[in-house]
């Protein structure tokens, strides 16, 4: 099954800007988010629930990605806060929760995901200045948004159960929490995600990934490719027999 994730490329000027789900229960809340994480769509893009946006105007909120916060990351692979707020699992949906008591009006992605971290998708976007000044006084500029959430996070930990509270249109509701992906060795990924992700619905990963490629790759070569450079070898041991 398909759920047609993206990944974005990002680059520090969009980065004021990183960039969802569940219902919001709270009427009030719901007028102050720009999505309503119950109306995700299973396809990228953002939904909107209160006054209608533009999709245009979101593109300048800051982004939040999961891998922002996360304890497996180092700060060069894109974490963006120390280590001693870092959590494991970090999810968009819970990203979402952490936003929503500040006061700021937010969108929730939940196909877009970050081009370091393919198999945890799910963005939030966070309206934090208007005309430059910060929106909220509880929130001072994007780092200490960082920070506030990271706090969330890492006093409601996620859990097997957690990705159940998600909710995507044209999806089927999960019956069950998703199975954890196969994680081959060496690689970085969470081991809860959300039922939606690529390594879930995708049967994870082949731990013989770059062998099985190598060898499709050697076996296209073998028609005329690197099927030559076995060749060439074989001609050598012969000369060398008739020495």
């Amino acid at each position: 099954m398909s759920h047609n994730a993206r990944v974005e490329e990002l680059s520090d000027s969009s980065d004021p800007d990183e960039v969802d789900p569940a219902a919001i229960e709270d009427s009030k809340a719901a007028a102050n988010s720009i999505m309503n994480p119950a109306n995700v769509p299973a396809q990228a893009g953002a939904q909107t629930s209160g006054p209608s946006i533009d999709p245009e105007e979101i593109k300048g909120w800051h982004c939040l990605y999961p891998l922002y916060f996360d304890s497996k990351r180092t700060r060069a692979e894109g974490r963006r806060v120390g280590n001693e707020l870092a959590v494991e699992n970090p999810l968009a949906r819970e990203i979402c929760d952490a936003v929503r008591p500040l006061g700021l009006r937010l969108a929730f992605e939940a196909g877009k995901m970050h081009p370091r971290d393919w198999s945890n998708p799910g963005r939030v976007r966070v309206r934090l200045v208007d005309n430059g000044r910060p929106i909220s006084r509880d929130v001072r500029n994007k780092h200490h948004l960082y920070i506030k959430v990271a706090q969330y996070l890492k006093a409601n930990p996620a859990n097997e159960e957690t990705p159940m509270r998600l909710r995507i249109p044209g999806m089927p509701p999960p019956t069950k929490p998703p199975p954890p992906p196969a994680i081959p060795r060496g690689w970085k990924m969470s081991t809860i995600l959300p039922h939606h992700s690529p390594a879930i619905s995708g049967g994870g990963v082949s731990e013989n990934l770059f062998k099985d490629m190598m060898a499709e790759m050697q076996g296209q070569g073998d028609e005329g490719g690197s099927g030559s450079v076995a060749n060439a070898k074989g001609k050598k041991d012969k000369k060398k027999g008739k020495n």
